[in-house]
């Protein structure tokens, strides 16, 4: 070896095992002491001294001070050594012990620190644009600046330069409160180091092949830039030389004394294997010695002295006690520790290893249920309530002891846990959870085709009282609700806000013109981000696809809750789920929002193309309600005037029972009068001729079906002819039958039997559940006005001077003129079930493969029933809300214009929105993010020769000949998405300290990245790298987990081309149609939260893949690629472009696998991932 030469002097791995790799990140080497510091991906900083040429580095200390990576580590002037990781920023003792500590949020994260040279400061920057200055010697905040988001490096003398992502370098001055002096473009890319000689800045970019060089006394300009033999990503500037290191895996030296144009002596390049590159790099204070890691965890020394000193004063460390010493100590250390020794820590002492409980372990045969929840209040206690002062009174009934009130029964929690809550009728037994079947070993039954009958008379049955999820530590994904579900139709999930308009939307579905109108309107170009139309499209073409699997219309109610118009008719519920007025009454009222949005969304569907768009030519129209003629007349002077408009439903009267009418004790007429008056439901000569009649006979279905297409008012208004005020006639006849569908309103009972929405919350109408306890004949009526049958067919004649509905058996009365049949098609009723809490809705639809059988929507259980069940309504528990009717002979007309337009707006979504994907949300982009894609842009044509305008993020659109391939179902990608916590979970954490969850984490789609999978040039490319805009508040961004920042999905903050939910979902719903495979990494949660179902056909999850039948714990995507790759992900952050590209090719992995070789290499995975958990286990012990 020549003098001066450098070579490998020793290397050593970082982890206590060779089993484990953690990639070193950060290098520090003491000046007063020849000690390493070495900070890994896994948060343990550990510490090495320096042996003879050829003997590995000696562990000297090892501690896991983080939860998360450590970026930076820098050895302090004092004892001790400074620590940046994602989640801290910490100053340690070199022992281990910790002396400071400032931490962060998840959401708010570090993203770079460095020490002040010659002083005892310390400048650290979030992920949020917040710069603070540490005095780490007084262990305070010394001041507070907001700088960039997007800080990429960082150097602190007597001024403080920031390097951005984006490019820019920062000065700012600190006697000034680090006001900014001086900005200047660097490159276009990111700044990956700065370092500091003088009056020299150094800047190294990434994708540059140069070093530039400042004059911090004129930043205007560079005062020079260093040629370099490959990519520079870090600098450190010495004594003498500026050490440079490359991506490319060696580092070389520039020499002050020539203006950095001549290379120095210094030079290394480690030997790396395949799949390793260059972590990290620092050079020792003596400048005798460099220190490099690389991705593997392995630390290599190199210098050129047979016996380097990395200090300036060789100082040995002082050996320690404890677990922070060498593994292989005796165990007689334990009486060597001093407890008055500030240097061990009183952690160090470790637990011994026992066999036999410890005596703090409590028994579960100790432990006592507390807490258990009451049963909720007999129904016939809350039918005689009276509120006095927000203090309900009601007598106490006789089958109930005196201020007692029954608990749940024991072993209650036990079955909860086993899934088997009181639903085991429905569930034949088996238990709800996936997991809990996996490990019971249990086999699959269905659901039962049809009900049983309820186990108590009078009582609601099971499969009508409300459904609800039960959630295990798995999540909702965990939830079998296969076993609610044996038919080929998708229910509704009703663990959201405003599920109670999933009866309706059942309904809307099962009506086929209004489906395809909808559908058509989806798929066409409608650019409004809260259109509900395209939801509505959107959510049909998923229950048509989805072949009986759960579905849930959250993205539908979010559009809808940010609905002006769904404020100003209140149909929505507040933050705690309550609603302003009893459901019964919400579902009308939203069924008209809907119609009437979609009647203005579809107007443009014309018969002729030429047609401008008129009241005649509207569909919606055509397809539900019917015209009516409001004819007001003037007594005095005969005048009359005409007008037209359309009504979507008919609100039917009031039964007279229910208004007080014969049998009332209070007020005969006048309270009934009351009664209906309060309800608004009809005028007041109208309300005296119901009474009047209501004495002399009982009134049927279809006699409140005549009364309500012909009504009488009198009301005392403005005649133009008479000019003063008069006593005008008005009434409001149907026009003409309905071509397609009549909608049926059902009113609610008056205050007198259901104290409005607020008794039904309290079942303050429920008569006891054993029929006992305050429950009688009239209470069970005054509950329900609507105790009669709905017919399943009625004929309906509408001439010029009667319009009349008989039953098909008394269909000879009719006169003669066209007549139209009405046939019974679905129902929505209202369940007030006092066990479980306030009403709620459920729907019975004809099924349409069936003429004689009927489907129940109870949310997500889904079942045959009888006939029967479905038009009876004698129990005080059911009363309809909605009935809708099928005109059976619907006209030619109405089919003819249904047929054209499923042939000039078919449901074929473009693949337009991938070759040239735009947004609605691009006119709002700042400059600064349009210049910043055009560099992103032109990046990526300098790595990949490609060029595209209509580049998005780091997407590359497909082209044309991708687009033709899609259409065939020739298409594969690979697929990830990134979510943000919208509300946080909701659990009941109980004595024992078992947690029950009543509503899990509701999450939002954040960041959806899909590659090209089917090789070629443009294999592992991305063609979908969309950020979804949130207007919502956002409880928790999971930046670790979804690489998400503040800002980043804010409109007008973001540094990314933001898109609307409806863009991305459509361009999802596209690749779906198209039959395109999918390759992922858990797909079924990804597909889940993004509320959008994929066959099992075209899905390649390879955590299911790679998962072994003996085994129910899946393997991270993380710990496969490594196995498979020996390189590391999600290093910093998660990035779905990343992930997606990792899920790719660890499937090209799978797929060059035989059934043989897969079996081993399971069993290698598992071996492998059982060592590595061990290893951690073994460390947590250490810690403990």
């Amino acid at each position: 070896m020549e003098e001066g030469e450098w070579f490998e002097f020793t290397q050593s791995w970082d982890t206590a095992t060779q089993d484990m790799v953690w990639p070193v990140l950060a290098l520090a080497a003491r000046k007063d002491s020849e000690l390493v510091y070495a900070g890994d991906s896994s948060g343990r900083l550990t510490t090495y001294t320096l042996e003879a040429a050829g003997e590995p580095l000696a562990r000297h200390t090892s501690v896991q001070c983080a939860q998360s990576a450590i970026r930076h580590v820098a050895a302090l002037e004092a004892a001790g050594v400074f620590v940046q990781s994602d989640d801290a920023i910490q100053v340690l003792y070199d022992s281990g012990r910790q002396r400071q500590k400032w931490a962060t949020t998840p959401n708010d994260a570090f993203v770079g620190a460095c020490l002040r040279a010659q002083g005892h400061e310390a400048f650290v920057c979030t992920s949020t644009g917040s710069g603070t200055l540490l005095d780490l010697q007084a262990g305070r905040v010394v001041q507070r600046k907001g700088v960039d988001a997007s800080v990429s490096a960082l150097a602190f003398s007597d001024m403080l330069f920031l390097g951005t992502a984006t490019g820019e370098l920062a000065m700012r001055d600190p006697r000034a409160s680090f006001s900014l002096s001086y900005t200047v473009t660097a490159s276009t890319g990111a700044v990956s180091s700065i370092a500091l000689h003088d009056n020299h800045v150094f800047v190294a970019c990434q994708e540059m092949s140069t070093v530039s060089v400042y004059d911090k006394r004129n930043m205007s300009q560079p005062a020079g830039s260093i040629a370099c033999d490959g990519r520079p990503v870090q600098l450190h500037a010495g004594k003498s030389d500026l050490w440079i290191s490359y991506t490319e895996g060696f580092v070389d030296t520039r020499t002050f004394a020539s203006q950095c144009s001549d290379v120095g002596m210094g030079y290394a390049e480690p030997a790396l294997s395949e799949y390793a590159f260059v972590a990290a790099f620092a050079v020792a204070p003596s400048e005798q010695a460099l220190l490099i890691a690389d991705t593997e965890g392995v630390v290599h020394v190199w210098s050129d002295h047979e016996q380097p000193q990395l200090s300036v004063t060789g100082r040995q460390p002082e050996l320690l006690a404890g677990r922070y010493a060498l593994q292989d100590v005796d165990s007689s250390w334990y009486s060597q520790v001093s407890l008055d020794d500030e240097n061990v820590s009183l952690a160090s002492v470790e637990m011994p290893l026992v066999d036999s409980p410890l005596l703090s372990r409590m028994d579960a045969d100790l432990l006592d249920d507390v807490g258990r929840p009451a049963c909720f209040v007999d129904a016939g206690v809350l039918s005689s309530l009276k509120m006095l002062d927000n203090v309900g009174y009601a007598p106490k009934p006789h089958s109930m002891r005196r201020n007692q009130l029954p608990f749940c029964t024991p072993g209650w929690r036990k079955a909860w846990r086993s899934g088997q809550h009181d639903d085991n009728e429905l569930t034949r037994g088996r238990s709800k959870f996936l997991s809990q079947q996996r490990r019971s070993a249990h086999g699959r039954a269905s659901a039962s085709a049809v009900p049983s009958a309820a186990a108590t008379e009078g009582s609601v049955p099971k499969h009508l009282r409300q459904m609800r999820i039960e959630y295990s530590r798995f999540g909702v994904e965990d939830f079998d609700f296969s076993l609610y579900n044996s038919t080929q139709w998708s229910g509704l999930e009703g663990n959201v806000r405003n599920s109670y308009a999933n009866a309706l939307l059942q309904v809307l579905f099962f009506c086929p013109e209004f489906r395809q109108l909808a559908q058509s309107h989806c798929a066409g170009s409608c650019a409004e981000a809260t259109c509900l139309s395209c939801q509505l499209g959107l959510l049909f073409r998923l229950l048509q696809s989805a072949q009986g699997q759960s579905c849930h219309a959250t993205l539908l109610l979010h559009v809808l809750a940010q609905r002006p118009e769904a404020t100003a008719l209140a149909v929505l519920e507040d933050t705690h789920g309550h609603a302003t007025a009893a459901y019964a009454v919400l579902v009308q009222r939203l069924m008209r929002l809907v119609l009437e949005q979609a009647n203005v969304d579809c107007r443009r569907m014309v018969l002729d193309s030429n047609q401008e768009p008129s009241a005649e030519a509207s569909i919606v129209e055509r397809t539900f309600g019917f015209p009516q003629l409001a004819t007001t007349t003037c007594p005095s002077c005969n005048a009359a005037h005409f007008r037209e408009s359309h009504v979507f439903s008919l609100d039917l009267d009031l039964p007279q029972s229910a208004t007080g009418g014969a049998g009332s004790t209070s007020g005969g007429v006048g309270s009934g009068l009351a009664a209906v008056l309060a309800g608004g439901s009809a005028s007041v000569r109208r309300a005296e001729s119901m009474a009047r009649l209501g004495r002399s006979q009982k009134l049927g279905f279809l006699d409140f079906v005549n009364r309500a297409v012909v009504r009488d008012d009198t009301q005392r208004a403005w005649c133009t002819s008479c000019k003063k005020f008069q006593l005008l006639n008005s009434e409001k006849r149907m026009a003409s039958a309905p071509e397609a569908y009549l909608t049926l309103n059902f009113p609610l009972p008056p205050s007198e039997a259901v104290s409005g929405a607020a008794g039904l919350e309290l079942g303050a109408s429920s008569p006891s559940l054993d029929g006992s306890s305050g429950s009688n004949a009239s209470s069970k009526s005054a509950a329900n006005p609507w105790q009669m049958a709905l017919p399943t067919e009625f004929n309906l004649q509408v001439a010029e001077t009667q319009v009349q509905a008989l039953s098909i058996e008394d269909s000879s009365e009719l006169a003669e003129g066209k007549v139209a049949r009405f046939k019974l098609v679905a129902v929505i009723s209202s369940i007030r079930d006092t066990r479980r809490g306030p009403e709620h809705l459920v729907a019975h639809i004809r099924d349409p493969d069936d003429a004689q059988s009927w489907l129940l929507f109870n949310d997500f259980l889904v079942q045959r029933v009888r006939v029967d069940s479905v038009t009876a309504f004698y129990d005080w528990w059911r009363m309809p809300s909605v009935a809708v009717y099928a005109n059976s002979d619907r006209t030619s007309s109405l089919q003819d214009i249904i047929q054209t337009v499923a042939q000039r707006f078919p449901y074929k979504i473009s693949t337009r929105i991938l070759t040239a994907p735009r947004s609605s949300l691009d006119p709002l982009q700042t400059t600064a993010l349009q210049q910043r894609q055009q560099r992103v842009r032109k990046g990526m044509a300098s790595r990949r020769g490609l060029y595209s305008a209509r580049t998005r993020n780091e997407a590359v659109p497909l082209f044309k000949a991708e687009a033709e391939l899609l259409e065939r179902g020739k298409f594969a990608c690979a697929l990830d998405a990134e979510f943000v916590v919208l509300e946080d979970a909701q659990m009941e954490v109980f004595s024992d300290g078992t947690r029950h969850v009543l509503r899990p984490a509701v999450h939002a789609l954040a960041r959806l990245s899909a590659v090209r999978a089917n090789g070629g040039e443009m294999h592992g490319v991305p063609f979908i790298d969309d950020y979804v805009e949130i207007s919502r508040p956002v409880y928790d961004l999971a930046t670790v987990y979804s690489g998400i920042h503040a800002g980043d999905l804010t409109v007008g903050v973001s540094r990314h081309a933001l898109s609307t939910m409806k863009e991305v979902y459509k361009k999802l719903r596209l690749l779906v149609d198209c039959k395109c495979v999918f390759i992922g990494h858990g797909l079924k949660h990804d597909f889940r939260v993004c509320n959008i179902f994929v066959p099992q056909a075209l899905q390649r999850d390879t955590m299911l893949l790679f998962q072994s039948p003996s085994h129910i714990r899946p393997i991270s995507l993380r710990f496969l690629y490594w196995y498979f790759k020996r390189k590391s992900i999600q290093m910093r952050e998660h990035s779905s472009v990343e992930d997606a590209q990792a899920t790719l090719s660890v499937y090209e992995c799978y797929s060059k696998m035989d059934e043989q070789s897969l079996a081993s290499v399971l069993d290698d995975i598992y071996a492998v991932g059982s060592k590595i958990a061990a290893f951690d286990a073994f460390n947590k012990r250490e810690e403990a």
